[in-house]
């Protein structure tokens, strides 16, 4: 939430920093393109669970989560998109402490079917390094 250029500062001066110094940071952002300028690995959660686990180019060129797609469409100039569900069909009901059941991301996702709602996906290395949980992988 800061000024463009005082953030831009401050990015440019961790990026310099983990180089120079051989530094390893832990970065919690809601922001994606912040985490790819930065990160080098990027693990993407949704309600509070993994959802998907790579390297940073890896995941930003060929997501596996339809959340982590989603976050990738909403990036200013992405070329990426995913249709949604409308947010008549959405149930907002669902709290950080009471969670939906299955997949946590089944009641936005365009994939889902009856076995997203009572069945949690686990983490599952798709390809080398590359970790999704979802039954259904987006351009898998």
């Amino acid at each position: 939430m800061l000024d463009v250029s005082i953030r831009l500062g401050v990015l440019n001066l961790l990026q310099a920093l983990k180089q120079n110094l051989n530094l390893t940071y832990l970065v919690i952002t809601h922001d994606l393109g912040v985490a790819r300028y930065i990160g080098s690995r990027i693990a993407v959660m949704y309600f509070g669970q993994i959802v998907e686990i790579a390297e940073t180019d890896e995941l930003v060129n060929s997501p596996k989560h339809h959340y982590t797609n989603l976050l990738l469409s909403s990036i200013p100039g992405s070329e990426k998109s995913q249709p949604l569900a409308s947010s008549a069909d959405v149930d907002f009901s669902y709290s950080a402490t009471e969670p939906p059941s299955g997949c946590r991301f089944h009641t936005r996702c365009p994939m889902a079917q009856e076995r997203c709602s009572s069945t949690e996906p686990k983490l599952t290395e798709l390809t080398r390094g590359h970790f999704v949980a979802c039954h259904y992988p987006f351009n898998a």
